[in-house]
């Protein structure tokens, strides 16, 4: 049995040679291979440009955390360094009702090397194998790799399902129906002895994904199929989740469902359990979304629910914002916006209250600085918080409170306990316009752009 602990990043593609290369070329003049930051200055000063600092009684918070590998930034990075373990039933248990946990544990002992780093961790279960295609075009299979579902399953009948193949990366997962009652009672099962471990109140553990299905990598979910939403197959989710608060007693508020569906998150909430979003790079997503406390006043600026449990409770609160390598240009848009849209990403994480965010997991670093600055603030809340901020920002979505979808609507600041409000008398403008790519797809189709600054209306 082979536990391991991972980097990964949740996409990987083979960018041809040239491509590359490019890429290769541009990140050398816009990002950094060093893990650097901006020192206190003691003495009242003016900078040009960005100015990232805290004073050195800035602390991390207890409960944060960044995953990024160890190898990529200094110790000078002030916080937890997340380190991942993923485990999968296949290994946990080899024969019907033999569970082996041994490794597992282990690995979980090695990556925290003494409590030197936090852990994140898993319990993979659905996946019977990942098949990789030649090309998008030509789905003639190259190679598998096994999954993490219990290979004596097949024995109960349990159906494979074949998801829909990626559409930008060559692959396609087969999972077993998660749901069928054969599988799921012995899931439960599963979960159950996981329990009975120990595990959930190893004190390396921080963060836990509660992993259901999905067509990409990862055993996130999304669609119906994943994460029903009524007939049996609903109730038997419920069971999952119950199962594993049951787990965690105590230690649940360590458990992240990987959901953002409201549905779930009304189950999962009075259960004590966290969540995660794994899409933060798209950093107009969720707003609004009250089931994760964001909200957006009839003015059209973004508000915090400061009562929301994931933010009153400080329970494990994520977001991933890792992709920034070559092979996702045709995700998200050219390099060159790269920078911006970490920019707005590593703010939005911290506008909505998070404490764990899966840092950027390619070759290079985006912003040193503000990642030092994110690592800072992760975790804090209005008493404890090393300062408060108001980011003077616009950009335009589509209506979807309407009957005409199609109009534009604004969400203004990201704000951190600190507020701008027009009033009479006092109007201002959106102003400093940044193009994006039409990749980024929250945004009003007709207004491609973030305004990054506001100014007097002095017309007005």
């Amino acid at each position: 049995m082979t536990l391991t602990t991972t980097f990964l990043a949740s996409a990987v593609l083979i960018v041809c040679g040239a491509e590359s290369s490019d890429f290769e070329t541009k990140a050398a003049e816009l990002f950094s291979k060093s893990c650097y930051f901006h020192r206190w200055n003691e003495v009242d000063h003016v900078v040009d440009g960005e100015d990232w600092s805290l004073p050195p009684s800035a602390k991390a918070a207890s409960v944060s955390g960044v995953l990024i590998s160890p190898r990529r930034v200094s110790a000078d990075l002030p916080c937890s360094i997340v380190k991942s373990v993923v485990g999968t039933w296949r290994e946990i248990e080899p024969r019907e009702g033999e569970y082996d946990f041994s490794r597992f544990r282990q690995a979980i002992l090695e990556a925290s090397a003494g409590g030197t780093y936090a852990v994140k961790i898993g319990l993979q279960a659905s996946v019977w194998e990942t098949r990789y295609f030649r090309s998008l075009t030509d789905k003639t299979i190259v190679r598998t790799t096994p999954g993490t579902a219990p290979l004596w399953m097949t024995r109960y009948g349990v159906p494979m399902i074949e998801e829909t193949p990626n559409s930008s990366i060559p692959f396609q997962l087969v999972n077993l129906d998660i749901h069928h009652p054969e599988y799921h009672q012995r899931y439960l099962k599963l979960v159950r002895a996981f329990g009975e471990s120990g595990i959930p109140r190893m004190p390396e553990v921080r963060f836990v994904y509660l992993h259901d299905k999905s067509a990409s990598r990862g055993e996130e979910g999304w669609t119906e199929s994943d994460q029903p939403t009524s007939g049996e197959r609903w109730l038997r989710y419920q069971e999952r989740l119950r199962a594993w608060a049951d787990a965690f007693g105590p230690d649940c508020h360590k458990l992240m469902t990987v959901s953002s569906r409201p549905h779930i998150l009304e189950v999962c909430y009075p259960l004590g359990i966290g969540q995660r979003n794994g899409f933060v790079e798209n950093y107009l997503m969720h707003a609004p979304n009250p089931m994760l406390g964001q909200l957006v006043d009839s003015d059209g600026y973004l508000t915090v629910d400061e009562a929301h449990p994931l933010v009153a409770d400080n329970r494990a609160s994520g977001d991933e914002n890792e992709e920034y390598g070559p092979e996702l240009v045709v995700r998200f848009g050219p390099i060159e916006t790269f920078p911006h849209r970490y920019h707005e990403s590593m703010l939005r994480v911290l506008q909505m209250r998070r404490n764990f965010v899966w840092a950027e997991s390619g070759s290079w670093l985006i912003n040193p600085p503000l990642l030092h600055y994110v690592a800072l603030e992760l975790g804090h809340n209005v008493q404890t918080a090393p300062d408060a901020w108001c980011y003077l920002r616009e950009s335009l979505v589509p209506n979807r409170g309407v009957a005409n979808q199609h109009s534009p609507r604004p969400i203004k600041n990201f704000e951190r306990w600190l507020y701008q409000r027009d009033d009479e008398g006092a109007r201002t403008v959106a102003t400093e316009k940044v193009p994006v790519p039409p990749q980024m797809f929250a945004y009003h189709k007709s207004h491609l752009y973030d305004m990054t600054a506001r100014r007097t209306d002095v017309a007005n």
